[in-house]
């Protein structure tokens, strides 16, 4: 088997394990578990042992598809074999909090999508100066590589978000966010436009 792993010293890389569909040791190489890996060097190393650190069990069994998503983005979005230990430990901290905690599926989607989109280069903001105050009664759009600017005379098509939703969008309230289905469907454009022509497959799924 050839697994695809996402590490803190290697990033997202490939390892081949021989012998796994014959042994009980397979069933530890399964999605939101933290292992300890050891592998030989080489363009696909060989998983010599691995021990589980911690399972993140209420992840794969309430919350499977939303954990599928974050594996889908982080597979297609991030370069392989590039370190990039704030998205590892920031993964790794996601999951604790799914999985020690009692959460809206949108609020664990939202939070991760923000979070990722940072991580990978696309901070979620908007396009003026830092003084620049958001006026809660306005209304918002995204342009792609800027950043949100205020909606004067846009297209009926172009999606839109209140100013007291960007307000609490900027400063990480989620909990008070009321137009998170527009939200996230500015956020898979920006996903979309930076994939491409790939695309994320388990999105669709959990809309």
């Amino acid at each position: 088997m050839i697994y695809d792993v996402f590490t803190e010293d290697n990033g997202l890389m490939s390892v081949i394990a021989k012998g796994v569909k014959k042994k009980k040791d397979g069933r530890s190489l399964q999605p939101f578990k933290e292992l300890q890996l050891t592998f030989t060097k080489s363009s696909l190393p060989l998983l010599t042992k691995h021990e589980v650190l911690t399972s993140y069990g209420k992840v794969f069994s309430e919350y499977m598809l939303e954990g599928l998503y974050f594996n889908e983005l982080i597979y297609r979005c991030i370069p392989r074999n590039e370190p990039l230990p704030s998205l590892f430990c920031f993964y790794r901290h996601h999951l604790s909090y799914i999985n020690n905690g009692f959460h809206d599926s949108w609020l664990i989607l939202l939070k991760f999508e923000v979070f990722f989109l940072k991580e990978i280069g696309y901070q979620m903001n908007h396009a003026y100066l830092d003084n620049y105050i958001v006026n809660n009664d306005m209304l918002y759009f995204y342009q792609y590589g800027s950043g949100f600017k205020e909606a004067k005379n846009v297209s009926k098509n172009i999606i839109t978000i209140s100013g007291s939703c960007l307000n609490n969008l900027l400063n990480q309230k989620f909990e008070n966010i009321k137009d998170v289905k527009n939200i996230r469907l500015i956020i898979k454009k920006i996903i979309k436009q930076t994939l491409g022509d790939k695309d994320i497959k388990s999105y669709d799924m959990l809309i």
